[in-house]
């Protein structure tokens, strides 16, 4: 049974039908349950790969800007 301040309450799609005790949820649902879990991480891995280039290629435009700013002021 799940308690109203269970903080893992809301990463749980099924939570309510965990939290009635006179039937637990099926196989398949549990197993669908996980499987849009899984999806949502992949979207969310997804996402962040999508910007990664990005925000690659502007830290080392920033290092490189920052070389060069105090290579020319050692000249």
């Amino acid at each position: 049974m799940l308690d109203d301040n269970d903080p893992r309450r809301y990463d749980d799609p099924i939570w309510y039908d965990r939290a009635e005790v006179d039937e637990p949820p099926s196989l398949m649902l549990n197993a669908v349950a996980y499987l849009f879990l899984v999806l949502l991480a992949c979207c969310a891995i997804a996402v962040k790969l999508y910007w990664l280039p990005n925000a690659l290629w502007c830290r080392i435009a920033g290092w490189v800007e920052r070389r060069w700013v105090a290579a020319t002021k050692r000249l």
